[in-house]
């Protein structure tokens, strides 16, 4: 297994913001989000980098998981929807981006992230963590 950060919240070496979480997957808020309640959603055994590399079982695992923090999110964040990114060029793990969006341009991943404080995102993960149904 690589010993990427995303490894290191799996083996709970770093600490992180954590929404969801059962045997195969775990979903945990960005520290650098784009928008508030920006969640990644992670397999846990993977060490893959590209979401179409899995076994189709597994991608279908992913998305059944990412599908239920997804709900979860639009219960707690007022938004137009959720959306679903897949890009994995910063980390080499397979990971999920689900971003609370208004309009397109909330997607953007290149403006000026939102710095929020730990008890910030702390009450957040709660939030979201009572409202998703694992």
């Amino acid at each position: 297994m690589n010993n990427n950060i995303f490894h290191k919240i799996i083996n709970d070496e770093i600490s992180a913001y954590k929404v969801a979480e059962n045997s195969d997957h775990l979903a945990f808020l960005d520290i650098h989000p784009i928008k508030i309640g920006h969640t990644l959603v992670i397999p846990k055994k993977s060490n893959r980098d590209k979401i179409f590399s899995l076994p189709e079982k597994e991608f279908i695992s992913v998305m059944s998981f990412t599908r239920k923090v997804a709900v979860g999110i639009e219960k707690i964040i007022p938004c137009n929807r959720v959306g679903i990114f897949v890009m994995g060029f910063e980390i080499p793990h397979v990971h999920v981006h689900l971003i609370p969006m208004d309009q397109e341009s909330d997607g953007n991943f290149y403006k000026k992230r939102i710095i929020l404080s730990a008890r910030k995102f702390q009450i957040l993960s709660e939030k979201i963590k009572k409202s998703i149904n694992i």
